[in-house]
């Protein structure tokens, strides 16, 4: 008992002292409040959100600075005229200062004024593209709100279609007249399209290990096409993604001044294809745990990779080789194969897993794609004190695996805003001393959005099925589902939510649901604070749902960015516990819980 309250504190002082740390000037003033005054048009929130001056918050103290307010109040004005508010201005500003607190409280009085609306719109100038063409793409209305950001996009949005159709050159100038009076305005787009471009040669520098075919496939653009940059720019995206370079840069190259012709120039620098890494960290589960990786991602230059990777934890050996070819049989399918061979410490047993998966995928999109895969493991399990189990026995099992997934995620380890949605759908076969055939469905879902610049909200659903076909009777253990702990419901022990057996001991079950949610703040440069709600189950049968409901926790924790990763601390507090049951848990693991 005496721990669970010291880690709390631990947290808490932790939390109490970083919000202290922004203090950088003892005589700053801090911010309690900012009210606006006279605007009808935007809400206050929409405009604090346009000033770099915030009011201070819990944890989160805000501080005054003189100059950065006035440039503060010169955006406001620019904001309300650059969105069609052409009149706006601050017409004053007041702030109230208590010294003896050092605090100060802000009220700005905002004068709006009237509107100006579109209210025409012309080009002149195009040949190529007919007027109707154009005025689609402008996508600026009559009788809109007259916004410097949307001319400002139309023009651009002009000049990528005639660059898309080889006019390199041309050139859009974009003019407005207003007529202050009746706060209207005519906008028009003058258009000198130049010279139409085709592509002549496509040269490469740069290349030392890797091979031209391996740039040329991932190109889609060809010599005698008219240059179209969309497409250039989708290449060098390519490349970029292959992980082979340093840097790429794609563009044209005038061959004399009287040419309709332009040659293409790649420009590249090759990484380094050799790499090796090693780690080490701790974890509350794994305990201490030391990683390392060897890989070579340029076999013969043709884009290949290979690896050879080890783990050594506490409860968990593993050595595993990889291959990838991002072409297969000269087709954009990218396969993976793994050889492994793995042993791990769980509740109730121990199991060593040898085998090996092949996975050939298939991007869809920019953010989506899809696999099938094929594993074969054959899986011994020793010291097993699950109840109607032998001490040690063994098994092989098969499986075909298909996937897809889609993920736009900003970044895959700290994330901040997107989403990822997958669909596993799984048939297995596993020979022990009969056959046992059985299916499983896997969805997994995950948001991310910022709700101000330093606090984000994250939610995960994860949703899984298992069923046995034919006379099947078992699943094996390492194939059933789990839940509890660092990973999924943090106010309970490692996988002691759900099916339990007399001694105790998870035994697993065929459904599962876990929620999580999580509000994550920033609180001083690289720590940050998290408050979560997790919440979810494991059960055997569905009649199991009504009898066993959703288990849940609610907690905090702390994040601490590193140049290796989120280090993290959660306790989760078990408000409910069952006999046995601890009332709350501390974990300690790297990277963020998802």
């Amino acid at each position: 008992m005496k721990k669970r309250y010291s880690a709390i504190l631990l947290i808490i002082i932790l939390l109490l002292m970083a919000s202290g740390l922004s203090a950088n000037k003892k005589n700053a003033f801090t911010i309690t409040s900012i009210t606006f005054e006279g605007n009808s048009v935007y809400k206050s929130r929409t405009l604090q959100e346009v000033m770099v001056t915030t009011a201070s918050k819990f944890l989160s103290p805000a501080y005054y600075y003189p100059e950065v307010f006035i440039e503060d109040l010169k955006n406001l004005a620019l904001f309300y005229q650059q969105n069609g508010y052409l009149q706006a201005k601050i017409n004053d500003y007041s702030i109230e200062r208590n010294e003896e607190k050092k605090q100060l409280s802000i009220s700005i009085q905002i004068f709006e004024g009237e509107p100006t609306y579109i209210e025409g719109i012309s080009v002149f100038g195009n040949s190529v593209f007919p007027d109707s063409t154009l005025m689609k793409k402008i996508g600026l209305y009559k009788g809109h709100l007259l916004q410097q950001k949307k001319v400002q996009d139309a023009t651009y949005t002009l000049l990528t279609l005639y660059a898309n159709a080889g006019f390199l050159d041309t050139e859009v100038v974009p003019g407005i007249k207003i007529n202050d009076e009746l706060h209207r305005a005519l906008v028009d787009f003058r258009i000198t399209e130049n010279e139409q471009f085709s592509i002549r040669n496509i040269i490469i520098r740069g290349l030392e290990i890797t091979k031209k075919k391996i740039i040329m496939r991932d190109l889609t653009f060809k010599s005698g096409e008219i240059v179209n940059y969309s497409k250039l720019l989708a290449s060098q995206r390519a490349l970029y993604l292959t992980g082979l370079f340093e840097s790429i840069f794609i563009r044209p190259v005038a061959i004399d001044s009287l040419s309709s012709e332009k040659d293409i120039l790649i420009e590249i620098k090759e990484k380094v294809p050799g790499e090796f890494n090693i780690g080490v960290g701790y974890g509350s589960i794994d305990k201490a745990r030391i990683f390392a990786e060897l890989l070579y991602s340029d076999l013969w230059g043709t884009a290949q990779k290979v690896g050879l990777s080890g783990k050594l934890s506490y409860i968990t050996r593993k050595i595993e080789v990889s291959y990838t070819e991002p072409w297969t049989f000269g087709v954009k399918l990218k396969t993976d194969v793994n050889i492994f061979a793995t042993y791990n410490e769980e509740p109730g047993y121990d199991v060593s897993e040898y085998g090996g998966k092949v996975i050939v995928g298939k991007s869809l999109s920019k953010y989506s794609s899809a696999s099938i895969a094929y594993r074969y493991e054959r899986v011994h399990f020793s010291h097993v004190k699950v109840q109607e189990f032998p001490d040690k026995y063994s098994s092989n099992l098969n499986s075909l695996i298909l996937s897809a997934i889609h993920d736009n995620r900003d970044n895959i380890f700290n994330t901040t805003s997107g989403h990822v949605l997958s669909l596993d759908s799984e048939i297995a076969t596993s020979y022990e001393k009969t056959t046992n055939v059985f299916g499983r469905l896997v969805l997994h879902g995950k948001y991310y959005a910022p709700i101000t610049h330093t606090t984000i909200i994250a939610l995960s659903l994860e949703a899984g099925g298992l069923t046995l076909f034919g006379n099947s009777t078992n699943i094996p253990l390492n194939e059933r589902f789990y839940t509890g702990g660092p990973h999924s419901l943090r106010g309970f022990s490692y996988r002691k939510v759900g099916p339990l057996d007399n001694k105790g001991l998870p035994i697993g079950g065929r459904y599962k649901l876990v929620n999580n949610i999580e509000i994550r703040r920033t609180i001083y440069k690289a720590l940050g604070g998290v408050i979560f709600f997790d919440f979810g189950n494991v059960w055997n049968y569905m009649k199991d749902i009504k009898k066993e409901p959703m288990r849940s926790c609610p907690g905090i924790g702390l994040r601490f960015a590193t140049p290796l990763g989120i280090v993290r601390c959660d306790y989760g507090f078990n408000w409910f516990p069952k006999n046995g049951e601890p009332s709350g848990k501390l974990y300690f693991s790297l990277g963020q819980t998802f």
